[in-house]
């Protein structure tokens, strides 16, 4: 992929070079609107390639310059591309803002080219968030403007685009027709990649009406044109299609060859948002084969994706296969959390379908849980609610999960109405089965009349190319052998012309002068073939030392992410916690540790020297050392702690008080809670903590009253770490009520620059009130308002400060 960037770029460039000189003396000669054009070429064949941060970087340089003398249309492509760039790695609210930015400069220009290809990648963009209704404006929007220009590539882009969405709609009809269209302009053009994709797109079709043979059949004919047109994007996709098929119909081992395969090409061409959906697809094969564990770790791995790339309805998704999983696993507690969620995501999306799906995995949740009373409740809703919305199958469910309920109670009277329903319902079902299999065959009739029309349509266009071809050869037979018989004539009067002797001075010359011109030719290709076997060899070197160290920090970061408490652990421990940790690099110096200190229960967060590498290695360093300590010291306090963890930091980096010491250590907070009295000591190094509680406690000047509630624990001021001051460490004891809140923090999340002044930090008084907004409220939620906030205040264009840290914990 590189190799084919570096050839892509240079190529762009030398072919603007030779067509516009004035690039070469760029810095000498006044911008132009011929140079910013040439590097909005460039930008193009970049994004061809996949270098879409390259792709950005240099666009954003074009931008300036076009708006530097006025070229409203160069703003207006550039904007376009940044749009397009974004898109593809992830940042969607940015492609949208870029795109917008450029829909403006368009019109303002009005340049109609320019809006036709806006108006379809906002078409796709829209399509892809699940917005349908605005996909369909901008679709129809492309179609209707580039049909003014006769832009049939555009026309078939916008009609193939509207099935798509028509297919996400269910409109099947509407949406076929709208690929047949599609498909023959594409076809008149000879466009393999247009093909391939009204292909893939019919397959859809079918598969979402369950006629897997001819779904099957599209997905493989689209197949082997993507891998001739070496479009491995295109090609995963039909992976990864193909593998959804093959789950469907029960041949799982089928389906994950697919799927992985889809997987390892999405990769190649750093395709997150399809890498989020293909892990999501093999989880879902795992837990139909009841490997829970495999289909976690899957769920996860895709969630995160989906977090990443902003996918809402891919989220919900996902929350409802992690509360499917873990009901399987009997740990209710968090199948519960996760459906819930998975219903208000649902609700936000405005998907009433998807909504009353979750809504009945949370009725089964609370009858496997003794909850019958509102089981009974939530299910006489969902049936409802369904059979409003036509989703029959979830309101027979409903009806037979009520029949249980009713049976096991005992309640003869309900459970014969519930099941007389459910009976009912079952064998409507059955016929709307029934015609769904009519209505996919006449599908399928329509579909062999399109292949018809087309393949007649083929078979006349290929015997018009084989008459024109004859016609070719002949023509090039006449010009031959004129060409031969004048050529002949030539020579001869040449000869003619010439006296010998001067033809053989003539011809001497010539050929001294072409020996020398040789000798000089080969010279400078010798010289360029050594030039270009040098920077080969840089470059090769460079690109081996660059993936060296990417998978030497990657590495680094899973065996700091192995020793950090797991989630178990934690849960184990706490009735509830969560953890935001967002490290500055791909390791980070902040870290969070839990252990056993003289029989209770020990946690603590630190913030050690720096970032990346060095911080890595303090934190493990201070991990290492607190199970060590608290180990071995017997009556250990967090106080004593503290002290020891000093003392062995101080011993291990040799810091004597001298100027040329290492002035490395770290800030830390720490806290024991003894289960039985529920009394929480708290000592610190420069680091505090806050805790939300209703007890009733004194101030002073270590105990600070924030708000209602909300207390600040203050701590000593002097590092882990040779310092000036080294006093044995204080602590501070409370007693921990129900529902109270502990928040461990590092100064990270209020160092953050941002805001409207890119010198603002976030400070410490906005966290504290953020701490006080938040702290009623669950705990999963909290952890995506901090986030949320952070995000926000960071803005597009602030990149993180330092690493951060929050935890915050409900010991009881």
């Amino acid at each position: 992929m590189r190799s084919t960037f570096f050839i892509t770029y240079l190529v762009a460039f030398i072919f603007q070079l030779f067509n516009n000189p004035s690039i070469a003396q760029q810095s000498d000669e006044k911008v132009d609107t011929a140079y910013i054009n040439s590097k909005i070429d460039i930008v193009k064949s970049l994004i061809d390639v996949r270098e879409f941060n390259a792709a950005i970087k240099l666009a954003k340089e074009a931008r300036k310059l076009a708006k530097r003398i006025d070229y409203t249309d160069g703003v207006a492509w550039c904007e376009y591309y940044i749009g397009v760039s974004y898109f593809e790695i992830t940042p969607v609210d940015s492609a949208f803002s870029w795109l917008r930015k450029a829909k403006s400069h368009f019109l303002f220009s009005g340049n109609i080219e320019g809006l036709v290809y806006l108006y379809n990648q906002l078409g796709l963009c829209y399509r892809r968030t699940n917005y349908n209704d605005s996909a369909i404006y901008y679709y129809r929007g492309a179609v209707e403007k580039a049909a003014t220009l006769n832009d049939s590539v555009n026309i078939s882009q916008g009609l193939y685009g509207l099935g798509m969405v028509y297919v996400q709609q269910s409109k099947y009809p509407e949406a076929l027709k709208l690929f047949q269209d599609a498909f023959e302009i594409r076809q008149r053009l000879g466009d393999k990649y247009g093909i391939a994709a009204v292909y893939n797109s019919i397959g859809l079709l079918f598969w979402e009406q369950g006629v897997y043979s001819t779904s099957l059949e599209m997905f493989y004919k689209a197949l082997p044109l993507r891998v001739e047109l070496n479009d491995k994007k295109g090609e995963a996709y039909q992976h990864n299609n193909i593998g959804l098929v093959y789950r469907d119909l029960g041949y799982y081992d089928k389906a994950l060859e697919h799927l992985r395969k889809s997987w390892q090409l999405k990769r190649e061409v750093n395709d997150t948002r399809g890498i989020s959906n293909t892990v999501m697809n093999i989880g879902s094969v795992f837990l139909l084969q009841d490997k829970i564990d495999s289909a976690l770790l899957y769920f996860k791995n895709a969630l995160d994706l989906k977090q990443l790339v902003k996918d809402r309805a891919g989220i919900a998704h996902i929350n409802l296969y992690l509360g499917e999983s873990y009901c399987k696993l009997k740990l209710f507690d968090k199948a519960e959390l996760y459906i819930k969620e998975a219903i208000e995501n649902y609700k936000e999306l405005n998907e009433p379908r998807g909504v009353a799906d979750a809504q009945f995995h949370y009725a089964l949740l609370l009858k496997r849980t003794d909850r019958t009373s509102k089981a009974i409740n939530l299910l006489l809703k969902i049936k409802d609610d369904a059979e409003k919305l036509g989703v029959l199958n979830i309101a027979s469910k409903s009806y037979k999960v009520l029949y249980d309920i009713y049976s096991e109670k005992n309640d003869c009277n309900n459970a014969l109405k519930y099941y007389q329903n459910y009976i009912a319902l079952r064998d409507s079902i059955n016929s709307s089965d029934a015609m769904r299999k009519i209505y996919a065959t006449q599908l399928q009739s329509e579909y062999d009349k399109i292949v018809k029309q087309h393949l007649e349509q083929f078979n006349k266009q290929l015997q018009a190319v084989e008459e024109q071809k004859q016609a070719r050869t002949y023509l090039l037979v006449i010009v031959s052998v004129a060409f031969v018989a004048l050529l002949g004539l030539l020579i001869g009067l040449i000869y003619t012309m010439k006296q010998r002797r001067k033809a053989v001075e003539d011809k001497e010359r010539q050929r001294v002068s072409v020996e020398n011109q040789q000798k000089e030719l080969m010279e400078q290709r010798d010289e360029i073939e050594r030039q270009r076997n040098l920077v080969i060899y840089q470059r090769d070197r460079i690109i081996n030392m660059l993936t060296d160290l990417g998978e030497s920090m990657e590495y680094a970061r899973k065996i700091q992410q192995a020793i950090f408490p797991s989630d178990k652990q934690l849960s184990e421990l706490f009735r509830g916690f969560f953890v935001l940790y967002l490290p500055k690099e791909t390791v980070g110096g902040d870290f969070y540790w839990v252990g056993n200190i003289s029989g209770k229960i020990g946690f603590a967060i630190a913030d050690c020297t720096g970032h990346g590498v060095p911080g890595g290695f303090m934190s493990m360093l201070g991990m290492s050392m607190l199970n060590d300590i608290t180990a071995n010291l017997k009556g250990a306090t967090p106080g004593t702690v503290l002290g020891m963890l000093r003392e062995n930091i101080i011993n291990a980096l040799r810091q004597k008080g001298h100027e040329d010491d290492s002035h490395d250590g770290m800030d830390i907070a720490l806290c024991a809670i003894d289960r039985e009295s529920r009394n929480l000591t708290y000592a610190g190094a420069n680091m505090s903590i806050i805790i939300s509680t209703n007890s009733d406690v004194e101030e002073n000047e270590r105990i600070i009253k924030i708000s209602d509630g909300l207390l600040e624990f203050r701590p000593d001021r002097m590092p882990i770490a040779y310092h000036e001051k080294m006093d044995k460490f204080n602590e501070i004891s409370i007693t921990i009520q129900p529902n109270d809140t502990v928040y461990l923090f590092s100064d990270g999340y209020a160092d953050q620059f941002g805001g409207q002044k890119p010198t603002k930090k976030f400070g410490y008084h906005a966290f504290r009130k953020l701490i006080a907004d938040v702290k009623d409220k669950p705990l999963y939620e909290q952890k995506k308002i901090f986030y949320q906030t952070l995000e926000r205040w960071k803005g597009e264009e602030e990149s993180q400060t330092d690493d951060i840290l929050i935890i915050g914990i409900k010991p009881f």
